[in-house]
């Protein structure tokens, strides 16, 4: 019979107990080094301000207290909160009013729960004064962990000249850019006669829209110019790596020519590609990663799941079942985004 002191009785009391606490709590104790971080992660809109409400873009109701339980029951230790987007709008006060409101919600979130929530903070990218007073109070004030912007502003793709100023500004402050698609004017209900039914943007105009705005950053030299930017970009880069392929074999078309290619693309269209950053919501399927894997380093590859448009668990699930070896699925969980984002390293 083995006879164990009083203290050791205590002490395996004690964790007898513990493994009766809700898995919720456990997990929150611990998730700030082990859990997964989720760099897709919608939040807000805060309570009593307008624009685009979460529940009209087809997520159900958000909260803080929804969220951590949804992430607790998941795996995931981290949401990098994107509060925005900031839509284009004539009236440039109440976009920079929006923009402030949005950031200071996600910020206050982050304060209130710890190692939970970061923050990608809208922009409102339309207005170049207000984008570069808002990206000063961001990281200054607010210690913001990088930006979160859309594929489009109007007409204008984000290599477009009149968004440079604010690249500059980012490259001058190496920060990290989070890119989420948006329906853009060329390619709405008005224009695609498909789109009935329940089929909307996101279905296939999103992912084509997330290609075309990475050609535009490329194609205008901002990604070899202003190599400081760390961009992301949601749902496995859209359609842009079944492209890729065809576009570098554009040295063989007479429209073209090997010369133009290499006017736009000195290093190869290839090599400007493996330098963005992908996270992996809607895209974990073999078809997919396989294609992105083959194009960039794993070390690029980040965990998203898009809540709360979709469950976490659906990403989860999906990226579960990929074949990955142990340390490339670490990478792809945490430490890649810790690379980017090093405050979450603790």
């Amino acid at each position: 019979m083995i006879r164990r002191s009083r203290r050791e009785i205590l002490s395996l009391a004690a964790l007898g107990a513990g493994a009766l606490l809700p898995v919720r709590n456990g997990f929150a104790q611990r998730s700030g080094s082990k859990g997964k971080i989720d760099v897709h992660h919608h939040v807000g809109p805060p309570p009593g301000v307008g624009g685009v409400g979460r529940g009209a873009a087809g997520g159900p109701a958000w909260s803080p207290e929804i969220a951590i339980e949804e992430m607790d029951r998941n795996g995931v230790a981290t949401g990098i909160g994107y509060p925005g987007p900031i839509p284009v709008s004539a009236d440039v006060e109440r976009g920079r009013k929006q923009a402030r409101e949005y950031n200071e919600y996600a910020a206050r979130i982050g304060r209130d729960h710890p190692g939970r929530f970061g923050l990608f903070a809208a922009l409102p990218m339309h207005d170049v004064e207000g984008a570069l007073k808002e990206i000063e109070y961001a990281l200054d004030v607010l210690k913001a962990d990088g930006f979160g912007i859309s594929t489009s502003y109007g007409d204008m793709w984000l290599g477009d000249p009149q968004l440079r100023p604010i690249f500059e500004e980012m490259n001058r402050r190496k920060a990290v850019v989070y890119v989420h698609p948006n329906d853009a004017p060329c390619c709405t209900p008005a224009t695609l006669t498909y789109e009935k039914q329940g089929i909307t943007g996101p279905w296939i105009e999103w992912p084509m829209n997330t290609a075309r705005t990475i050609l535009s950053l490329m194609a205008s030299g901002t990604t070899r110019q202003l190599s400081g930017v760390r961009f992301i970009f949601s749902h496995g880069g859209g359609v842009m790596p079944l492209l890729l392929g065809r576009l570098a074999g554009f040295t063989d078309w007479a429209a073209v020519g090997p010369e133009k290619l290499h006017e736009m693309f000195p290093d190869g269209i290839e090599a400007e590609f493996r330098k963005f950053y992908f996270e992996g919501a809607q895209a974990y399927t073999p078809e997919n990663m396989g294609a992105l894997m083959k194009l960039v380093p794993a070390s690029h590859i980040l965990f998203g799941t898009d809540y709360n448009r979709f469950p976490i668990s659906h990403s989860v699930k999906l990226f579960e079942s990929l074949k990955l070896s142990a340390g490339v699925r670490r990478a792809i969980e945490r430490d890649n985004a810790v690379a980017l984002l090093p405050r979450w390293k603790a």
